[in-house]
């Protein structure tokens, strides 16, 4: 006979019948069982201090997979993708989340012009990426001026002309649909 995991209904059900410290202390527990975890609920809890952190060692993450302090840039797509996601999962800061989001385009770029072109499946994210961040901007426009979005998506347009494979016209096209935002 095999055991089947308790549904949502299930937990929650245990969880309402439980008194606060046994609460914090599986709180506790979950805090410590992973720092996905930990990371989430220091930007659930911690405000614009935990964002701040938060942000800085998602950016962290960005650049080292393209261009670490030693040696070569594997240019993985999924720990950026997962370092972006875990940002917006805990702190729902979309100011942040865009600036990842751009910091991720402008790496790309960068490591693109520097060493030549990518695989087409990383391209393809690259794109995806580009309209992430457009609907990030239509919910919340003023992230263009806080950011300085416009100026920085010149700076990797002027980067991807270097190596071509039609991203310097999707960054074009981007900054059109950004300045058709204000």
């Amino acid at each position: 006979m095999s055991q089947s995991t308790p549904s949502w209904r299930t937990i929650k059900t245990n969880l309402a019948g439980m008194d606060a410290n046994s609460l914090i202390s599986l709180i506790h527990d979950l805090y410590a069982l992973n720092k996905a975890n930990k990371e989430y609920l220091q930007g659930r809890i911690g405000g614009k201090a935990a964002y701040a952190s938060l942000r800085e060692n998602a950016a962290k993450k960005i650049k080292h997979e393209f261009f670490p302090e030693r040696g070569f840039g594997k240019a993985r797509i999924a720990p950026v993708k997962k370092a972006i996601a875990g940002y917006k999962k805990a702190t729902g800061d979309p100011i942040g989340t865009a600036d990842l989001t751009l910091q991720f385009i402008e790496q790309f770029v960068k490591l693109c012009r520097e060493y030549g072109g990518e695989e087409e499946s990383k391209l393809n994210s690259l794109s995806v990426a580009m309209r992430e961040l457009l609907k990030i901007l239509e919910t919340c426009p003023a992230i263009i001026e806080v950011l300085n979005i416009e100026e920085r998506l010149l700076k990797a347009k002027k980067d991807a002309s270097y190596f071509g494979y039609g991203i310097e016209d999707e960054i074009f096209d981007l900054i059109d649909d950004i300045k058709a935002l204000e």
